[in-house]
């Protein structure tokens, strides 16, 4: 994801954008999906407040959805493990906009690459609201970071070839105050999203042959 105002994902194997479905109600996949994620924060990042409120963030956006994040067990049954560093470095930038997270998805029945989120440019994001005192900062940091991670989490499961919907949680670009409001509703899959969850947690639920 990058940021100038928006925010723009960028996932490298990302194909051209899909529309998305109108919008209809749908239920969420009957079936549950467990996902192991091993989350590691960069040693200078210690906000254990930031780090729970990340965590809470990204699992609630995808419990609604049959997909179970779990973060505390590395050994338990888990369809699928997902590694996530959230890490400083000097921030990327793309067509003038700072890079948020990003991950390459691929085709073939390989381990998943490791998500990246960029902590410094989520922090330099929030830093620059006005009249955010440090209690809220952080708790904002830690929405916005786990609104990232939930993301990039998205093209993980929803597979090759990577793309992004028009709305919802899975489109290319977000007005900066969505990534800290309190309300949700701009982070849900559309209906076409949900569709393709459903054959994945049925593809990475099935045991191999």
């Amino acid at each position: 994801m990058r940021i100038a105002g928006s925010v723009v994902v960028i996932v490298a194997a990302a194909a051209a954008p899909l529309a998305a479905s109108p919008r209809t109600p749908l239920e969420a996949p009957t079936d549950t999906l467990a996902v192991q994620v091993n989350l590691a924060f960069e040693r200078s990042i210690t906000s254990s407040t930031i780090k729970t409120i990340a965590r809470d963030e990204a699992a609630a956006i995808w419990k609604v959805y049959g997909v179970d994040l779990r973060w505390s067990d590395p050994g338990a049954p888990a369809a699928l493990t997902l590694d996530v560093i959230v890490e400083r470095y000097p921030q990327r930038v793309v067509d003038g906009s700072p890079v948020l997270g990003y991950t390459t998805v691929a085709s073939a029945p390989i381990a998943p690459a490791p998500i990246r989120v960029s902590f410094d440019a989520v922090d330099s994001l929030i830093e620059h609201r006005p009249g955010a005192d440090p209690l809220r900062r952080q708790r904002e940091i830690g929405i916005a970071l786990g609104r990232v991670l939930a993301h990039e989490v998205g093209h993980v499961l929803l597979g090759a070839p990577a793309y992004h919907d028009r709305d919802g949680l899975m489109q290319a670009t977000f007005p900066s105050d969505d990534l800290v409001k309190p309300g949700r509703s701009p982070f849900r899959l559309t209906p076409r999203s949900v569709a393709r969850l459903r054959v994945r947690i049925t593809s990475l639920s099935s045991p191999p042959c």
